[in-house]
């Protein structure tokens, strides 16, 4: 079947990324003056072919209201940040959580549900990655320091974390990592997270660990949906170099399949 030409132009048009914003508090009564989203994110949805929104955080909100963000956007990046509020994985919180903010977190939980009830590709980095697992009914540690690690081994103090690697990752065979470096069983990754996954949630993949154990890369077990996640930032490595390139690519590309599939 011949596709019109309204239907042409909508396939040729670059996909639409959504980046989630986020609040933090300028002071311990709560008051916000900012909803922010990184401009490394920004530049790396640019650099491989989309096009960046912002979708900030909402405070007030019901289904239909996010379902309107959600339609609009034919991929979900989402960002990182504060800690996940130990509500959202059915904990209290312990002594060595960092700051959180709940409303940034209640909006989150709902927009990354009605994307996934979308089906469009999603892209989970460092608190992104742990949302996702929570979401699918996983928990998190609340500090390195609860399995017997220094909280600041994964965690680079510098303030130019693109500019050097951390560690290392162990890229699981046959994972969505994998297929994104086919000639890699290791990869040089930077690190700025003190929490990590703890329970996996249920159809949750694991794609790469680190030396130590933590989990640094997960997916999503389900042929109709692209759900990915990394624990480390490759969005500021690649303003160094382009050997991450692969991670943004894909999902740009699954994006854009989305974006054909309902044109």
């Amino acid at each position: 079947m011949m596709c019109s030409i309204q239907e042409q132009k909508s396939i040729n048009k670059p996909p639409i990324i959504g980046i989630n914003g986020m609040r933090i508090p300028d002071d311990e009564q709560e008051i916000y003056q900012v909803d922010k989203v990184n401009i490394h994110y920004i530049r790396a949805i640019q650099k491989s072919g989309g096009i960046p929104i912002s979708l900030p955080v909402l405070e007030e909100f019901n289904e239909n209201t996010i379902k309107s963000q959600i339609e609009i956007i034919d991929g979900l990046l989402i960002e990182g940040g504060l800690d996940i509020c130990p509500i959202f994985y059915g904990e209290d919180p312990k002594p060595e959580l960092d700051k959180v903010d709940y409303k940034t977190d209640k909006f989150l939980f709902e927009l990354i549900r009605q994307a996934v009830n979308r089906k469009i590709p999603i892209l989970g980095i460092c608190k992104g990655m742990q949302f996702i697992n929570v979401l699918f009914g996983g928990t998190l540690y609340q500090d390195l320091k609860y399995i017997g690690l220094d909280s600041n081994s994964h965690r680079q103090l510098s303030s130019n974390i693109n500019d050097y690697c951390k560690h290392t990752i162990n890229i699981e065979k046959d994972s969505f990592l994998s297929k994104m470096f086919p000639d890699k069983e290791l990869l040089n990754v930077n690190s700025y997270h003190h929490q990590a996954i703890k329970d996996l949630a249920k159809g949750i993949i694991v794609d790469a660990k680190s030396p130590d154990g933590i989990i640094e890369a997960i997916h999503l077990n389900n042929e109709n949906e692209w759900i990915f996640g990394v624990q480390w930032h490759p969005e500021r490595q690649i303003r160094i170099n382009d050997e991450l390139m692969p991670i943004f690519n894909t999902f740009i590309d699954q994006a854009k399949t989305f974006k054909n599939n309902h044109a």
